[in-house]
């Protein structure tokens, strides 16, 4: 019974973001990224073409105007390469995954939704950004040194790892590693950029700087470690 009597019972309601604007990998007009021959389109894709918030209909732009930019480009045919999948064409290596590690990807999978979230959800500051930056840092460290994180991230072309038991369990623990992996760099980002931008505008709100700056009509632009504001376009 999904009958919802608003004037006759309280209900708890919580914010949730639908969307983020104007996030993912640097592309020009025609989708290309700071990489020769990689191209991003859509919402992984950061063209300049939104700001701090999304206009009604204008998510368009992003599924219309860059999709049809897509099928102009003219790429070059690679070389396909011969190997049949599946084929042995290196060294392989049989490996089991500890439970230890297992049970710390858990963990991390479980605690990192809350620590953005508190962080960086609706109202943000630098105490509870900087914290959770620092948590963050931690985690990634914690991660990049687990053994199987160690043999992943330094796999060569070459080799190929077996990991067993060859079940659907160690299917998804290898799963949840390469996600966790992911929302780890997600997060940091998100958190650094967050009290990178000492302002408040659109979806980000700071307690300790509640005003919107006009030096900060910019977009926050990421490379390796260094994060910069976009230059004023005249």
């Amino acid at each position: 019974d999904w009958t919802l009597m608003f004037l006759t019972r309280q209900y708890r309601v919580t914010p949730a973001a639908h969307y983020w604007d104007g996030e993912g990998l640097f592309a020009d007009k025609f989708n290309q990224t700071s990489i020769p021959g990689l191209y991003a389109v859509g919402e992984t894709a950061s063209t300049g073409v939104h700001g701090a918030n999304r206009l009604a209909s204008n998510s368009l732009l992003e599924c219309l105007v860059f999709g049809a930019q897509m099928s102009l480009l003219q790429v070059a045919e690679e070389k396909l390469s011969t190997t049949v999948a599946g084929e042995d064409s290196g060294e392989r290596v049989a490996k089991s995954i500890g439970v230890w590690e297992i049970v710390a990807i858990e963990k991390l999978r479980a605690e990192l939704p809350n620590l953005v979230w508190q962080s960086a959800g609706i109202c943000r500051g630098e105490a509870l950004l900087v914290d959770a930056i620092d948590r963050i840092e931690i985690w990634r460290r914690e991660f990049a040194s687990l053994p199987l994180s160690q043999t992943l991230l330094n796999l060569q072309p070459e080799k190929t790892i077996d990991y067993l038991p060859a079940d659907k369990y160690t299917s998804q623990i290898l799963r949840n590693w390469g996600e966790v992996g992911n929302l780890l760099d997600i997060g940091y980002l998100i958190l650094k950029s967050a009290a990178f931008r000492t302002e408040s505008r659109g979806g980000h709100y700071r307690l300790d700087y509640p005003l919107t700056e006009p030096d900060w009509c910019r977009h926050t632009l990421i490379q390796n470690d260094r994060w910069y504001k976009s230059a004023v376009k005249s």
